[in-house]
């Protein structure tokens, strides 16, 4: 997508969307399925598990492990490892 920035090193699974001005960092792994939203920052060393969302503006701090079928809502911080199936949103 537009702006979108997959650096050295990462890899991004079969049907993925990385959307606009999303930023996907080095040695990062999106598994399968996944939504990189408008906006996000997926830091180094992140592995984000087959069928997980990030939302817009979601930033997701270095070396953490996102589980599958994730939902991380808009605007989100992220700074540990997240269970797959887990929701994290505001309300």
């Amino acid at each position: 997508m537009h702006g979108a920035v997959v650096n050295a090193n990462a890899h991004v699974g079969e049907n993925c969307i990385i959307n606009s001005q999303a930023l996907v960092e080095h040695d990062a792994v999106v598994e399968d399925h996944c939504h990189i939203a408008t906006g996000a920052r997926v830091n180094g060393g992140v592995r984000i598990g087959s069928g997980s969302f990030v939302g817009s503006g979601a930033v997701l701090g270095q070396g953490i492990r996102v589980g599958q079928r994730v939902v991380i809502g808009a605007g989100q911080i992220v700074l540990g490892n997240i269970p797959q199936g887990t929701v994290l949103r505001f309300l």
